[in-house]
């Protein structure tokens, strides 16, 4: 009996009946995840405009293969023949898991790379420059604060700190910008980002 125990303790630690990502779907945070995820769909300066919606599908690493994640425009300005900086802006709102579990994302861009992988360039080959930054400063702050009154109730000073931390997670803004006269990438274009993230209610 003990070692028919043994044995399927050990095929169930081996993997074999446990789906992969079942971890991440029991969790209710993701803390400094690294996800490489392509876009789907075409994403340009020129093309989009603020509050266009867009997505990403994950490729690795393998728990989280196949999950969505939901992007927004903020803001897209091309500069044209005319000589001046492209802009285009986005955040990362929501992370989906393939069971269907949802998270609110804080996501920052690490790396990127157009559809014929090369790195920090467009699908013109124009040199993207990045960078982050809080896109709602009141925003935060409100939520910031509601955050450190929830932890201060749940964990006395610690958890206020903690609790204010997740507040001001909100709302992180991704920029790209180029002397070019417009910021283009294709679908297959891959972006490395680092996600912290709670479980939707």
């Amino acid at each position: 009996m003990r070692k028919t125990v043994v044995i399927i303790l050990a095929i169930l630690l081996s993997g074999n009946l446990i789906p992969l990502g079942l971890a991440q779907s029991n969790a209710v945070e993701i803390k400094d995840q690294t996800l490489t995820a392509r876009i789907l769909t075409p994403l340009s300066a020129s093309k989009n405009k603020k509050g266009d919606k867009f997505t990403l599908q994950v490729l690795e690493p393998e728990a989280y293969k196949g999950a969505m994640i939901e992007a927004e425009v903020t803001r897209a300005k091309a500069a044209g023949k005319v000589s001046g900086k492209s802009e285009l802006l986005f955040s990362f709102d929501k992370l989906t898991l393939a069971d269907g579990k949802s998270f609110v994302i804080y996501a920052d861009l690490k790396e990127v790379s157009n559809s014929k992988g090369a790195a920090n360039v467009d699908e013109e080959g124009r040199v993207i420059g990045k960078s982050s930054a809080k896109k709602d400063i009141a925003r935060t702050a409100i939520l910031g604060g509601i955050g450190a009154v929830i932890g201060g109730v749940a964990g006395g000073a610690s958890g206020a700190a903690k609790g204010a931390a997740i507040g001001a997670a909100v709302g992180l803004t991704i920029s790209f910008s180029t002397r070019g006269e417009d910021i283009k990438f294709s679908p297959g274009s891959q972006f490395t980002l680092v996600v912290n993230a709670k479980a939707e209610k």
